[in-house]
């Protein structure tokens, strides 16, 4: 899932500014492929375990001393659509822990990458929850 320009940014009840994007990227953290007797492909894979990371990317415009820091959980909610009519949007929640703050500096400006990872209250249910608004 990738989201540009989101709306209404919010980490753990404080509104995040100037949120450019919001990449949710899915991986096996643990993957099991078979082979048959009878040739060299694949005959059977599981996945039954995935990773899910959340990357957000925000431009700052001014100094900020108190940030996020690995370790920190809450809820990251934010507004996604595919325009800017009201139609067709949708509020996501995910249950996240930071494990990364980097800052890049470039032409274009100071940009702060928060990365997280997505927990899940249960380990079964999936953390990231996408419901139309």
């Amino acid at each position: 899932m990738l989201v540009l320009a989101p709306e209404s940014v919010d980490f753990d009840g404080e509104l995040w500014l100037g949120v450019e994007s919001i990449a949710i990227d899915r991986t096996a953290s643990r993957e099991g492929v078979e082979v048959g007797d009878h040739g060299p492909h694949g005959v059977f894979a599981d996945v039954p375990e995935q990773r899910v990371s959340v990357k957000v990317t925000r431009k700052i415009e001014r100094s900020e001393l108190g940030t996020v820091v690995p370790g920190d959980e809450g809820q990251l909610q934010f507004r996604a659509g595919f325009g800017r009519t009201d139609a067709g949007w949708s509020s996501v929640t995910v249950g996240v822990v930071v494990t990364r703050v980097d800052h890049d500096f470039s032409r274009s400006g100071v940009h702060r990458v928060v990365t997280m990872v997505a927990v899940s209250s249960d380990g079964v249910s999936d953390p990231v929850s996408v419901e139309g608004v």
